[in-house]
């Protein structure tokens, strides 16, 4: 199953409802805490609760909670391993505190690096554990203990109840940016020429759409093991779109210059050749991303051709006096690429997807 299928009515009642399903999920987290507690009491339980609200405040996806979940516990071993050896290395407060700062220095260097959150939790971890000097090999242990228990909390809730899968919030994303694209090309092609204060509006809408799915990049990857290994195909997509963004915007500028070539671009595009196609494929690539259609836009290589052709010859004629047309129209024709780019990405990433569920 592609990761562009029609999504299930369950599926689109999470996403819809996801702020609310997020606090719900926290909350029932904590309860289930609070109840462990409750039944088996233990010592250093408060770092249980925050470790759960760490993990699942500000990554709600599963894939988001599963990669912050793993590099916590990583961190925490690593950390309480070394604030235990050190425990059983010397009693000497001098000695710990020395090395407590020799560690504290190697997390602070390698804290930018890929795993930089588990060099983080290692290093808060190495400093709780050790409680100030504390010499109590036990309490190092139950502090250890409960961060542990906060991560498997908040892993298993995450995954079980009610999951946020980050493929369908980036997916919608996708669909967004996509339609409000084809909105604003449609726009700059009818006769009426749009305001730029609106379309500024439409274009900020779009880039909120591409940044929200490079946020998501990490947590869709590891949701799909294929995916891991094209995750090239995630970020060149959202390099596409930001250069069609940036197309369209020079679109606009280009437009608002002169009302008298605009006239002149109503006739360059007579043919229909953006107005119909390129924009209708905008729309379809964004009704196929959302899962309303299991139709892609064929490929317009041809007709990219032949519209380069076309305008070759008019830049030729006309070069000296429609400047503002000739430069209009040769965005329009950068822009057919990156929509055929985007196009092609999006065919792959279809592909590769269907085969993981094959």
């Amino acid at each position: 199953m592609s990761i562009f299928a029609s999504a299930s009515p369950f599926e689109v009642f999470i996403y819809r409802h996801i702020r609310i399903i997020h606090v719900i999920k926290i909350c029932l987290a904590l309860l289930i805490a609070h109840l462990i507690n409750a039944a088996f009491p233990v010592p250093y339980f408060a770092w249980t609760s925050v470790t759960i609200v760490i993990i699942m405040l500000t990554l709600p996806q599963v894939g988001g909670a599963l990669e912050k979940s793993i590099q916590r516990i990583i961190g925490t071993v690593l950390g309480a391993c070394y604030a235990i050896a050190i425990l059983l290395l010397t009693s000497n407060t001098w000695l710990i505190a020395i090395l407590t700062m020799l560690g504290i220095a190697a997390t602070a260097y390698r804290a930018t690096s890929k795993m930089g959150y588990a060099y983080l939790v290692a290093g808060f971890t190495l400093i709780m554990v050790l409680d100030g000097g504390s010499q109590s090999f036990e309490e190092a242990l139950w502090r250890t203990g409960t961060i542990l228990l906060g991560c498997v909390i908040a892993l298993l809730v995450s995954l079980i109840v009610l999951p946020l899968r980050a493929r369908n919030e980036w997916r919608w994303q996708l669909a967004e940016s996509l339609k409000r694209m084809g909105k604003i090309w449609q726009a700059h092609l009818s006769p009426n020429v749009v305001k730029p204060l609106a379309t500024r509006a439409m274009l900020k809408s779009v880039e909120r759409a591409i940044q929200r799915q490079k946020a998501l990049h990490k947590s869709v990857v590891l949701e799909s093991k294929v995916l891991r290994h094209h995750s090239d195909v995630l970020d060149e997509l959202v390099a596409a779109q930001n250069r069609c963004l940036l197309l369209l915007e020079l679109l606009a500028q280009t437009r608002w210059e002169s009302s008298r070539s605009a006239l002149v671009i109503q006739d360059l595009f007579s043919l229909g050749f953006a107005g119909r196609e390129l924009g209708g494929d905008l729309q379809a690539l964004s009704q196929f991303c959302a899962g309303h259609s299991d139709l892609l836009p064929p490929s317009r290589q041809e007709l990219l051709v032949s519209y380069k052709r076309e305008i070759q010859i008019t830049l030729t004629d006309q070069s000296s006096f429609y400047l503002n047309a000739n430069g209009y129209a040769w965005l329009v024709y950068q822009a057919g690429i990156q929509m055929e780019h985007i196009n092609s990405l999006i065919r792959r990433i279809t592909m590769v997807t269907d085969l993981e569920r094959a």
